[in-house]
């Protein structure tokens, strides 16, 4: 079907009339007058009067077809795509480009993606333009909608806009195709051309796609008189996907956690995999891998626009572990980027403890280690704290360099060889070491043997009130303030913590005010109750009173395991630290920097450094733009240190699970959300997406007209 830009030149076909009335009028026949002696030239003049008959009519032709040629070209006619409706039948066009460069479009369909196949059509429908359309193009991409800024105003250099079409790719990030429609309509509104039409190459996934925002609108000129409405542009919808489903699974969360069944540093990694497909999918096989090795696999079935839950198990090494989830895919199409999703987990070391008992006793209910052996137990611990038990004489004599934790509970006084030799492995090796009191504790002798080991030193015993007395569970003294927020007390939601606040002691030591311990918890009169001290390289705990029963019912309350677990780790420098929460592709990440260090370099997960800026506030600390996802590390140092590896600040960004989703739009309610069949369509490629332009035409009529002039020349010479 023909269509033409501008039909007002098809008046000039009318001009074929005049070398129709000239060869009309030289046709005229003269009135016949009889003379015999020139009967023999007539009878040779008709011989000639055929072919030149015939050099007259192709002259009549040739000039026709000239003019002809040159008005249809003129008119700009071209060969509109069969069963696409144009928007817009005459005239230039101001003209956006939009080009979807998400993570959607990242989708494989043998060994193309739909961006590439997108990127060809953007720079086909830039082809096709008319010499008289000013042109832009931008990618949409991330939260501001276009990557890079705004849309610029439509030009003439299209050179420029090639560029960037063929500099184009595809991102990991989200986008707004609504906000990106929205911002190009405003963009056009810098153009005086009147034309408007927006070309958007996308593939058309619903979650990119708001059908309740209203439509975009070409905000009027600046020139135009008040009260001037918006216009609605032409909008054409190129769907990368030509109207296929595009089935899809992908891992779209991993949770890791520990796991008492599998033993000491036994985690499982629960990940979740989604299928946005309309068929399900069956045994789909899960890896678990640690760098390249596999270390666990299993198979999960998926239903339609479901998800399902993989749980694999492992036992990790100490230290901050990295791993990654992924789904093993036979199909030639997919999107294969969220195939995946890598994960940081920081596994806590093995701990070894000497448990010192100062009151040993054959009634196990009644040891003072009995309580603190329970909750050290490996069935509690999940073996990861090995626990030994001593009695103080064979402690006395035992070396200290094989332990991270020494425990003394209830013990006399110690001789000062024994106390001399903790003292030096807190102080040069970190060794933590955890004190309870009792009734073998003399407040005195402990203050002159331990010293400057004791976050402050002892003054007295205070009893509260006599254990087993009458009304002994309403005088006793319960827990006042404590620190919350403290690793020792980090494990307690507002739920758990009445099960601390309820213990009741009955006996307990008051301290002395001089000293440096900071007070971690107190009780309600305003004495300290547990108060720790940093000492060189190690910490002290002291808890002033006992483990066992005879001074307080807080060994037999359930918040005493989880204290006295996290207690020892903590003293170890061992503690399970909360695991660093994912960011998200697209987002800002603030990496802290350790106090007295500086962060100098992020390295993505390719091992290249990305950029990062820094603020005024914290000098010392980056913060990233996470472009790409994978397991991103920083480098610290002090000023003038080379920079090393600090695995604490390890972290994973991962891709946002709606790019997943590669459900389509309703066409029918997309149409009508952009203002109808009039003013919207989709198209399935740049030629139907030219619409009015359609398959040009004039340049081969005027290559046509040019023919003709050169066959009209050479008869006319002969």
């Amino acid at each position: 079907m023909l269509q033409f830009a501008h039909p007002a030149y098809l008046w000039g076909l009318l001009a074929i009339a005049l070398p129709i009335l000239v060869h009309l009028f030289n046709q005229r026949q003269p009135r016949p007058l009889s003379f015999g002696a020139i009967e023999f030239v007539l009878r040779s003049h008709r011989q000639k009067a055929r072919r030149l008959r015939l050099r007259q009519i192709l002259l009549l032709a040739f000039r026709c077809l000239l003019i002809a040629a040159v008005a249809l070209a003129l008119a700009r006619p071209s060969i509109k795509p069969r069963g696409v409706q144009a928007a817009q039948s005459s005239g230039p066009q101001a003209t956006a480009l939009v080009l979807d460069a998400s993570l959607s479009m990242r989708y494989r369909i043998g060994s193309k993606t739909l961006f590439e196949k997108a990127r060809s059509e953007a720079l086909a429908a830039l082809d096709r333009l008319g010499p008289d359309e000013p042109a832009t193009a931008g990618l949409c991409a991330g939260p501001a909608g276009f990557a890079g800024g705004g849309l610029s105003a439509p030009s003439f250099d299209r050179l420029a806009v090639r560029r960037l079409l063929q500099s184009a790719q595809a991102t990991y990030l989200a986008s707004d195709m609504t906000s990106c429609l929205a911002a190009a309509a405003k963009a056009l509104g810098e153009s005086p051309v009147a034309g408007k039409r927006i070309i958007a190459f996308s593939d058309l996934a619903a979650h990119s796609i708001r059908l309740d925002a209203p439509p975009p609108l070409v905000p009027p000129p600046a020139t135009a008189p008040p009260g001037a409405q918006a216009l609605r542009p032409n909008v054409v919808l190129v769907d990368a996907a030509r109207g296929n489903e595009l089935s899809n699974a992908a891992v779209i969360a991993t949770v890791v956690r520990p796991s008492a069944s599998l033993g000491p540093r036994g985690y499982e990694v629960v990940a979740t995999v989604a299928n946005s497909g309309a068929q399900p999918v069956s045994g789909l096989q899960v890896s678990l891998k640690l760098g390249a090795q596999t270390v666990a696999k299993g198979f999960v079935d998926v239903p339609p626009r479901g998800t399902a839950k993989k749980t694999l198990g492992a036992v990790l090494p100490a230290g901050v572990v990295t791993g990654r989830v992924e789904l093993t895919r036979d199909e030639a199409q997919g999107l294969d980027e969220d195939d995946g999703q890598d994960f940081v987990v920081h596994v806590p070391r093995d701990v070894k403890a000497l448990i010192v008992d100062g009151a040993p006793s054959s009634l196990r209910s009644r040891d003072e280690a009995f309580f603190v052996e329970a909750a050290l137990a490996p069935a509690r611990t999940g073996g990861r704290i090995h626990a030994q038990t001593l009695d103080a004489d064979a402690a006395a004599n035992t070396p200290l360099d094989g332990y991270d934790v020494l425990l003394l509970l209830n013990v006399a006084a110690p001789p000062k060889a024994f106390a001399d030799k903790l003292r030096q492995a807190v102080i040069q090796r970190g060794l933590g070491v955890f004190i309870a009191l009792g009734d073998h504790v003399d407040a005195d002798a402990y203050n002159e043997v331990f010293g400057e080991v004791l976050p402050r030193p002892l003054h007295l015993i205070k009893t509260a009130v006599e254990p087993g007395a009458q009304g002994a569970e309403e005088h006793a003294a319960r827990f006042g303030l404590i620190e919350w927020s403290h690793p020792l007390f980090r494990v307690f939601g507002p739920a758990e913590r009445e099960g601390l606040e309820s213990a009741r002691t009955f006996r307990y030591a008051l301290l002395k005010p001089e000293g440096q311990g900071h007070t971690l918890a107190s009780y309600d009169d305003g004495a300290p109750a547990l108060i720790e001290k940093r000492l060189g390289a190690g910490r002290v705990l002291l808890y002033t009173s006992s483990a066992s029963r005879t001074w307080t019912d807080w060994p037999i309350r359930v918040s005493f395991l989880p204290v006295l677990q996290q207690s020892v780790s903590w003293l170890a420098d061992a503690l399970e630290q909360r695991q660093p929460g994912n960011a998200m592709v697209g987002e800002e990440r603030i990496v802290s920097a350790p106090p007295g260090t500086r962060v100098e370099k992020i390295l993505g997960s390719g091992g290249d450094a990305v950029p990062f800026r820094r603020e005024t506030a914290h000098p010392d600390d980056a913060i990233v733009l996470l472009g790409a996802p994978g397991q991103y590390r920083a480098l610290v140092a002090p000023p003038g240190v080379q920079p090393r590896e600090e695995p604490t600040l390890a972290f994973v960004a991962t891709l946002d699970p709606r790019e997943s989703d590669l459900r389509r739009v309703d066409e029918a309610e997309l149409k009508a959300r952009l203002g109808g069949a009039g003013s919207a369509r989709v198209a399935a490629s740049a030629a139907a997406a030219q619409g009015a332009q359609g398959t040009p035409l004039w340049s081969g009529l005027l290559l046509l007209g040019a023919l003709a002039l050169l066959g009209e020349g050479a008869l006319t010479r002969r």
